[in-house]
Parts: C-alpha cells; structure tokens; sequence
C-alpha cells in the first residue's frame, strides 16, 4: 500500500494532460504496454510519420525560397515556415533521443506524489498541478487556433487568386516548389495542404508537449520547495529533543532531492530551452515584420493570423521566462526561511548543523537556457527589447 492512498488518482491527475499531448508525437517516455517489442514499433513508426510530415513541409519550402525567390523581401516572407520547421524538428529529436532522461524527472515526480502524506502538502501539490493545467491549456488554445487559422482557414477563405496574367493561384499555408510537381493542380493541391495541415499539427504539438513537460517539472519543485520551508520551520519549533535528529534529516533528505531534481530537470530541458528561447525571438522579429506588411496591405486575414502568432510566441517565451522566474523566488524563499530560522530554540549540537544547512540554501537556484541564458522575467523583458531591435532592422530591409 502506498503512504499516500490516493496516489493512483493523484498521479493520474498530474500527469493526464502531459501524456496525451506526448503520446501523440511518441514521446511519452512509459510503455503504454508490458511489451518491450509494441512500444518500440510504437515509437518508431509515430517518430517515422512526424518527421516525415515535416520533412515533406520543409523541403519544399527550402526550394522555394532558394530556388525560386531572388528578391530578399519574398524570402523574409517565407522564412519563418522554415524556422519554425527547423525548430521543431531539432527540439522533437532531442527529446526523442533523451527519452530517459525524461522518465527520470517523472519518476522523481511520480515518488513525491506516492510517498506524501501531510494533507495540506497533498492539498498544495494538487493547487500547483491546476496551475500548471491551466498553463499547459492556455498555451494549446494560441496554438491550435494559430494552426486552424493559418493552416485551414486562411487558405480556404481567400480562395483562388487570379494574377494579371489571368494565371489562377490557389494559396498554400506554406510556398511550395512548383518546379518538382504543380501545386496548383488537383488532387496535388488538395494533398499538399493535407500534408502542410498535418505537419503544422505535429510542430505544434511538439511546442504543446515540451512545454508541458517543462511546465509540470517548474510547478513540482516550487511545491517541494514550500514543502521544504515547512520542514524547517517544523524542525525548529520541535519541543520534543529525541525528534530534533530525526527532523533535521528529514530536512536534509528533502532538501539534497529538490536539488538533484532540480539538477536533471536543468540537464533535460536545457537545451530543448534554448531552441525555444532563441527561435521564438527570431520569430517574434519576423512576425512583427509580417505585421506591419499586411497592416500597410491592409490584408485583414493574415493580420489576424499573425496576430495570433505575435501573442503564441510572445506567450511562450513569458512561460518559460516566468517557470525560470519562480524557481529563483523559491530558491530565495528557502535560503531566506534557512538564514532567519530561530536557532536559539535549539540545543548547541544542533544548532550548529543550520550552518551546513544554510550555505546549502544561499547557493542561487536557475533554470538556465542551453546554460548560457537564465530563464527570468528580466531575460523576457530583455527579449523583448532585442525582438524590437531586430524588427527595425528587418524594416530597414529593401
């Protein structure tokens, strides 16, 4: 029997909305069966089909923009389909190859919620999980309306375009080559926006699972992080001396896990971060770009769908800037719980081992992007400030 009986549900709870949207790219990192054999073809067979979409997506656009555009206007235009294939194409590969290390913060997660047993420490960890649903949600919802706006309905709302030349145009999400195979004729038309709706699916819902993961982990450790302060606070007001020992290992015990939690969460998601990070501000560029194009073109539909796209990114980074924000406060919060603890309650001996316990706690607790930048709202505002810098640079651009 688990020490937390309602561990099942619990765990159930933490971790549905994750492992739905991982399942569907293949890199929910537990079998879904006791067979070694099922969940292997599983996962290769849905890794051989995502990056086969995307891979169809960006080939074509690569030849478009280098084969058939001269002009640097039109390829500015077209870049961002290939940035943001090329995004999610390295980020689904990482993860895809460092699976275990993935199921080992899981695992970590899932031995907390099995081992709990205070209910306001249950009560709290529940709290945290709603949170991080409601984060994980809020970033689906940008992205899966920006995918049916710029994938299906844009395409479909404009319709066909007739050119000076009395040439019929039926636009596509993203520009293919016509020099392989006419787009424009049916069912290769028909077929091409199929397979750029699915891969656009498939990207988004690898941003859609990365970010839940990172999301889940930042949520996790700020709850064992109060879970932490309590303990100490507990361990200091204990009256009773033949439990002092007994506490203050339990605070060391609780304290070397978040760490060490914190240590792999870091070496998981550190570069998949970083990708995320530097891809969503040269996204953020370019999309402000298109912007103010289609805001001077007076094109109503694309304004909406790249507005949709200006808060998607925007969002995205503000979340991991935000998930690296809080791991700092509650660092802070455990170093200054540990500096001001009344140690004159204790007895000598066990006063004296705060020490330890406190240069422990002061040492600063980040969330690093590829260990270069720190996850911060002081980096966001920095982004932010860059993406507008570059934007005026793009204008600039004849």
């Amino acid at each position: 029997m688990f020490a937390n009986k309602y561990y099942e549900h619990d765990i159930e709870n933490a971790f549905a909305m994750n492992r739905f949207f991982s399942r569907i790219v293949g890199i929910w990192p537990f079998a879904r069966t006791n067979s070694i054999h099922l969940e292997l073809i599983e996962t290769v067979t849905l890794a051989f089909v995502c990056i086969a979409f995307i891979m169809c997506e960006t080939i074509p656009i690569v030849l478009y923009m280098f084969v058939i555009l001269t002009d640097v206007r039109l390829r500015l235009k077209v870049m961002s389909c290939l940035v943001y294939s090329i995004i999610g194409l390295i980020k689904y590969s990482y993860v895809l190859l460092h699976k275990n290390q993935v199921r080992n913060c899981l695992i970590l997660i899932d031995e907390d919620w099995r081992d709990v047993v205070n209910p306001s420490d249950r009560i709290s960890m529940i709290d945290k999980v709603r949170t991080g649903k409601r984060l994980t949600v809020t970033c689906a919802l940008f992205v899966y309306l920006f995918c049916l706006v710029f994938r299906m309905i844009m395409p479909l709302a404009i319709g066909k375009i007739v050119t000076p030349q009395n040439i019929t145009i039926r636009t596509l999400p993203c520009p293919a080559d016509p020099i392989i195979f006419d787009v424009q004729r049916s069912p290769t038309y028909e077929i091409m926006l199929f397979i750029e709706f699915v891969g656009g699916f498939i990207k988004y819902t690898i941003t859609v699972a990365t970010f839940g993961f990172v999301t889940i982990c930042a949520m996790h450790f700020c709850v064992q992080s109060d879970i932490l302060v309590t303990l100490m606070n507990d361990f200091v007001n204990e009256s009773r001396p033949e439990y002092l020992n007994k506490k203050l290992a339990t605070v060391v015990e609780h304290q070397i896990k978040i760490r060490k939690f914190l240590q792999l969460v870091q070496s998981t998601i550190q570069y998949p971060s970083l990708i995320e990070v530097l891809g969503s501000t040269f996204m953020l560029c370019l999309v402000g770009y298109y912007v103010i194009m289609e805001w001077e073109n007076h094109n109503i539909f694309r304004l909406v769908a790249f507005f949709i796209a200006l808060i998607m990114f925007g969002f995205n980074v503000f979340i991991y800037c935000y998930m690296g924000d809080q791991v700092i406060d509650q660092g802070e919060k455990v170093a200054l719980t540990a500096c001001t603890l009344e140690w004159h309650h204790l007895p000598d001996t066990k006063a004296r081992s705060l020490i330890l316990l406190i240069a422990i706690s002061v040492t600063p607790l980040k969330l690093k992007a590829g260990n270069v930048i720190d996850l911060s709202l002081r980096t966001f505002s920095s982004i932010v400030r860059m993406s507008l810098t570059y934007l005026n640079l793009l204008r600039s651009v004849e």
